[in-house]
């Protein structure tokens, strides 16, 4: 692909994927149903301790790229830091999202669970569009990858695990600090089941922003 297609045309598409994915985190998270399950982990915290879901984001993601090194070692590829741009670029965009919702906070329950719908499309319109563009992935998705490849297990049931195990901690670390489940509710898991499913329905309507890539 990356032979074929426009560098700068796939640099904004990546951008603005990078804008639609931080700002559905924020409208998934702001109607305090939940939110996704990569984000269920540093949306508890931000309970507990003084940050931004964004700047809980970076930090977290920051220990996968840790964790990628780890077991890499001497076969990390020093490239492999530019998930570090794509993070704080993230987290950037998810606190302005959640800055921007908070004019406005719906009090009615139906309200609220349509933002929560709005924000899982915009948070899979922007995953989709980082796929399309193919620049760089988040360091969760690199860990992801790497535990894939170094050993043997197929990509997607390891994303599943992977995704399960942030929402375990995230109610563990509930449970333990606040003797209840926080942060954890249905829109954790309309998010699980929304998310994954928009994004295979795009694939096929994004044909077309596919072929605006191809090199003028």
């Amino acid at each position: 692909m990356k032979s074929r297609y426009s560098k700068r045309k796939r640099f904004i598409l990546f951008f603005i994927g990078l804008i639609l994915a931080g700002f559905g985190v924020a409208f998934s998270t702001r109607p305090g149903l939940g939110t996704s399950p990569i984000s269920s982990l540093p949306y508890v915290t931000t309970f507990i301790i003084p940050w931004t879901l964004g700047m809980a984001t970076v930090c977290l993601n920051i220990l996968f790229l840790l964790m990628q090194l780890a077991i890499l070692r001497s076969r990390f590829h020093w490239s492999r830091l530019g998930q570090l741009l794509t993070l704080f670029g993230f987290g950037f965009f998810i606190d302005l999202g959640m800055w921007i919702s908070s004019f406005y906070i719906p009090e009615s329950y139906l309200l609220r669970l349509v933002e929560e719908l709005f924000g899982c499309a915009m948070l899979a319109t922007g995953i989709a569009f980082q796929l399309l563009a193919d620049i760089s992935f988040m360091p969760g998705d690199g860990f992801v990858r790497t535990v894939s490849e170094e050993y043997g297990f197929p990509f997607g049931t390891t994303k599943v695990c992977f995704d399960v195990s942030i929402v375990v901690a995230a109610i563990l670390v509930s449970l333990c600090w606040f003797q209840e489940i926080s942060g954890i509710r249905e829109g954790t898991l309309l998010a699980a089941v929304l998310v994954g499913f928009i994004i295979r329905m795009l694939q096929q309507p994004l044909r077309f922003v596919k072929r605006q890539l191809v090199k003028a």
